[in-house]
């Protein structure tokens, strides 16, 4: 019956190719900001190899899972044309992605809204500036209302659990840009559940509202 189950939602990721989201990093190259962001179909190449590996070893842990994950994309090169998505994850954010497949692609779609209507808001997508605070607002606000707030924050924050000692390319410690993204990312998930009903559009609109009020709660580095 397991293998089954497995079997119908390995189905059912690759119908879900059809609703790939077009990249706004194409051949790798960098977007100027300190995230990834991926096309839908290779993410959703990675989820289907995850649960092609439980399907065929159910006994499987979820460390055993990503153990052979990462044997099998031992040889990422950084830069190259087609992004190994894999590597790209934090320790933390595979986890979630063995542990919760779907709702992975759902954070996914969320990251190239924020991405997207960034791009429409500010022209660009920036880091460490007013675009960054919007662009971590608006995709916790996504994620909140796509798998619900306390999911939201178990990946936004496993996001930022990497290697933050020196500086970012704007000159400032990747501390401040961590403590900097786990404040907007608490601000989007808020602003996300008070407003689960808008469409994409309308929260950008809310969420750009606030980032330039008199009295705003998010924060930036510099302008």
């Amino acid at each position: 019956m397991k293998k089954k189950i497995l079997l119908f939602l390995n189905v059912a990721i690759m119908v879900m190719l059809s609703f790939s989201i077009e990249a706004f990093a194409e051949d790798g190259e960098s977007t100027g900001t300190e995230q990834e962001y991926f096309e839908q179909d290779k993410l959703i190449s990675v989820i289907n190899e995850i649960l092609t590996i439980r399907q065929q070893n159910p006994e499987y842990t979820e460390e055993q899972i990503i153990i052979q994950m990462n044997e099998r994309h031992s040889e990422f090169e950084k830069g190259r044309g087609v992004i190994d998505i894999w590597n790209a994850l934090t320790d933390s954010e595979k986890k979630l992605c063995v542990r919760y497949p779907f709702d992975a692609l759902k954070v996914n779609t969320a990251k190239n809204i924020a991405t997207s209507q960034t791009e429409t808001k500010f022209g660009f997508n920036g880091l460490g500036d007013k675009s960054d605070a919007f662009r971590h607002g608006i995709w916790n606000a996504e994620m909140t209302i796509l798998i619900g707030k306390e999911k939201a924050e178990l990946f936004a924050t496993a996001h930022e659990d990497k290697d933050v000692t020196g500086y970012e390319s704007d000159g400032y410690p990747k501390t401040a840009h961590r403590d900097m993204d786990l404040h907007n990312n608490e601000l989007g998930r808020h602003i996300g559940a008070e407003n689960a009903s808008v469409s994409e559009d309308e929260m950008a609109d809310i969420i750009y509202r606030e980032i330039n009020s008199l009295s705003t709660q998010f924060i930036w580095l510099h302008d």
